[in-house]
């Protein structure tokens, strides 16, 4: 909102609704948008797809460009069209990249292990949730970090080339 320049004062009513809520807040027409972050599918879209006529909007163009290029966690993104019903058309929209964190207490050697597990074993990692189909292995190493590499990973990643 605020890279749009809109406050709250711009809506009619804004409320903040439990993910649960949401679905059919808008199916009962309480509200006229819900904006989400989430993986896709996700079941609360697919709630709001399926039992109402909803669709999914397009969040793109320059201000969405800026935003992306001045915050790390931000990412740009497409949901696939017919991920959804009555969204036959891949929606082009942002999200945020999700990071796995530990402590920097924890021992390069065991963050190296589990790095090390997810990523020789990347095929059956994408096949834990439809969102992790598409993971890139290269990507997940070097792009939009919002935290710093643990000591065991950067190892990991040195080793396979994907950092120096």
């Amino acid at each position: 909102m605020e890279a749009m320049g809109w406050t709250v004062d711009d809506l009619a009513l804004a409320t903040e609704l439990k993910a649960a809520e949401q679905s059919s807040a808008l199916c009962d027409n309480q509200i006229d948008a819900m904006i989400y972050t989430v993986g896709h599918p996700s079941g609360s879209i697919q709630e709001a797809t399926t039992a109402c006529d909803s669709v999914l909007v397009t969040v793109d163009g320059a201000v969405i460009d800026a935003l992306i290029a001045d915050n790390d966690y931000y990412r740009s993104a497409t949901i696939p069209g017919g991920m959804y019903r009555g969204n036959d058309e891949d929606v082009a929209t942002f999200g945020v990249g999700a990071t796995f964190v530990t402590s920097a207490s924890v021992s390069d050697e065991v963050v190296y292990v589990l790095v090390s597990a997810v990523f020789d074993n990347i095929d059956d990692f994408r096949k834990l949730h439809p969102a992790f189909a598409n993971l890139d292995p290269q990507e997940m190493a070097t792009a939009g970090l919002s935290a710093p590499l643990h000591p065991g990973a950067a190892r990991y990643y040195r080793e396979q080339g994907w950092i120096e």
